[in-house]
C-alpha cells in the first residue's frame, strides 16, 4: 500500500493513467457513436493528455517530493527532541542536586564563615563543570539539528576525564566511593563532545552499579594504534545475558542502581551510535558480586 501511494504521484504514472483513461474513453464512445475519423480521434485522445497531464504530474510530483523531505526533517528533529530532554534528565539531575544542596546549607546557616568560603570555591567549580556540560550539550545538539560533522581531532582524554569526575563528583561522594586514576600520556583521534558523552555515560553507569564505599578506578594505556580507556570498578557484577543484551541489544536496556536509581537506556544506546561514528567499539568484562571493566577503544592519535 505505502509502495502504491509512493508510485501515484510519479510523473510518468500520472501521465500514463492520463493516457489510459483518454482512450479508454474515446473508445467507449466510438462504440457507441462510432465516430468519422477514428484514428484523429484516437491521436486526440493519446497526445492531448500527453500535452495537459506532464506539466501538472511534474508540479505534483515536485510539491511530494517537498513534502516527503520536510516529513523527514521532522521525524529527525522529534527523535532529536526526545533525545535532549533525555539528556538534560540523565546528565543535568545530579549536578544540579549537588549545587542545591550547597546552597541550602549555606542559606540555612549550617556552616560557620570559613566552611562557607570553602564550600562557595566548590560551589563555583562545580558551575564551571556544568556550565562546560551545558556547553557541550549546546554544541551536540547544533551537530544534530543542522546535521554537522563530528569535529574530528587529537586530544588527551584526561582533558575530559578529570572534569568529568568533577561533574559527577556529588554521586561519587553521595556513595562514598574511593575514585583513583592512572593518567598516562596518550593522545586519541575522536570528536572530544562524542567522546565526553561516552566517557561520562559509563562512568555514571559505574557510579550507579557500585555499592556505597566501593571503588571506581580509570585508566587509559596505548594498544596496537589504538586508545583504551577502562572504568573498572567492584559494584554488583553484569551476568554474560546482560552483556549480550547491552551489546547486540537493538532496543534500550536499563535496570535500577544499588540504591534504586532508575535509568532510562538512552545513554549506553547513544554510546554505541557514537563509538561506531568514531571507528571505536565497547569492551565489557564483568562478573557477579566482582564489578566490571568498561573498555572504551578508540583511534589512537598518528
Amino acid at each position: 500500500m505505502y509502495l502504491l501511494k509512493n508510485k501515484l504521484h510519479h510523473p510518468f504514472i500520472v501521465v500514463l493513467l492520463c493516457v489510459i483513461l483518454s482512450v479508454s474513453a474515446f473508445l467507449i464512445t466510438d462504440y457507441i457513436v462510432a465516430w468519422e475519423k477514428f484514428w484523429k480521434g484516437l491521436y486526440l485522445s493519446i497526445f492531448l493528455p500527453i500535452f495537459i497531464s506532464t506539466p501538472i504530474a511534474l508540479v505534483l510530483d515536485h510539491y511530494f517530493k517537498k513534502i516527503t523531505v520536510q516529513n523527514i526533517e521532522l521525524e529527525h528533529l522529534d527523535t532529536i527532541n526526545k533525545k535532549l530532554f533525555l539528556l538534560i534528565s540523565h546528565d543535568v539531575r545530579s549536578p544540579l542536586a549537588s549545587l542545591k544542596g550547597l546552597i541550602d546549607m549555606i542559606a540555612n546557616n549550617e556552616l560557620d564563615a570559613e566552611e562557607s568560603k570553602k564550600y562557595l570555591n566548590q560551589l563555583s567549580t562545580k558551575l564551571d563543570h556544568l556550565n562546560d556540560f551545558l556547553n557541550g550539550l549546546f554544541e551536540w545538539s547544533q551537530k544534530q539539528t543542522q546535521n554537522k560533522p563530528l569535529d574530528f581531532t587529537n586530544f588527551d582524554p584526561f582533558e575530559v576525564i578529570n572534569p568529568t569526575i568533577n561533574l559527577l563528583k556529588h554521586a561519587i561522594e553521595k556513595k562514598d566511593i574511593v575514585t583513583t586514576v592512572k593518567s598516562t600520556k596518550t593522545f586519541l583521534y575522536a570528536d572530544k563532545e562524542s567522546f565526553s558523552f561516552i566517557f561520562r555515560n559509563i562512568l555514571h553507569n559505574a557510579i550507579k552499579f557500585t555499592d556505597k564505599e566501593g571503588e571506581i578506578h580509570v585508566e587509559t594505556k596505548a594498544h596496537n594504534g589504538e586508545i583504551h580507556i577502562t572504568i573498572k570498578d567492584n559494584g554488583v557484577g553484569i551476568t554474560e545475558k546482560e552483556i549480550d543484551k547491552i551489546l547486540n541489544g537493538s532496543n534500550w536496556y536499563t535496570t535500577k542502581g544499588t540504591s534504586q536509581e532508575n535509568g532510562s537506556g538512552f545513554g549506553l544506546r547513544t554510546c554505541f551510535y557514537y563509538l561506531e561514528k568514531n571507528n571505536g567499539r565497547l569492551k565489557i568484562e564483568s562478573e557477579i558480586g566482582n564489578g566490571s571493566t568498561f573498555t572504551i577503544v578508540l583511534p589512537e592519535a598518528s
